[in-house]
């Protein structure tokens, strides 16, 4: 019988880039091609540095919070915006990563593009006018419910792993 992962299990676990790689695999259905070279470059160029604590073959290995943001950006480059434009949002990002694990279902990420926001999900079409119009009245925006995303990222974590102990702690 295999056992639950709780929630503050997730936060803490970390992850190899071969695990990252099934991960993503399967988040983006088995279509996109991700490669280790990929996740490395990210890694090397500080998109997305493995920040996690142990080392895997001397490399350190990804943080939950670096998985997430992987799969978010892999999502944004399946929709054709162009990642490197996210690298000031990713650090805002991952600072939040944290309090969005707590009540991920109530967060929604924004983007034009060029710049990021993470606004409480929003409730009627007057709040969401609100977020949409300003300086940049106009501008095509892109609203991603990141709540959805961490919830089908524990999924796929709690079926990727549920017959082994890979996962460390």
């Amino acid at each position: 019988m295999s056992e639950v992962i709780t929630p503050k299990e997730f936060v803490s676990r970390e992850f190899t880039a071969k695990e990252v790689q099934a991960i993503l695999r399967r988040l983006t259905g088995g279509t996109e091609k991700i490669g280790l070279a990929l996740l490395n470059y990210y890694s090397r160029t500080n998109l997305v540095p493995c920040t996690g604590k142990s080392l895997n073959r001397g490399r350190n290995k990804y943080s939950y919070s670096d998985l997430i943001l992987l799969c978010w950006l892999f999502r944004m480059k399946k929709e054709g915006l162009p990642v490197n434009r996210f690298r000031r949002g990713i650090d805002y990002l991952r600072k939040r990563i944290p309090k969005l694990h707590k009540n991920p279902s109530d967060m929604v990420l924004l983007t034009d593009g060029k710049q990021l926001f993470i606004k409480h999900r929003v409730q009627d079409k007057s709040q969401i006018a609100e977020v949409l119009t300003g300086k940049k009245a106009g501008q095509y925006v892109w609203a991603y419910a990141i709540g959805s995303l961490i919830e089908e990222v524990e999924r796929i974590i709690q079926e990727e792993f549920k017959d082994s102990n890979q996962v460390a702690a």
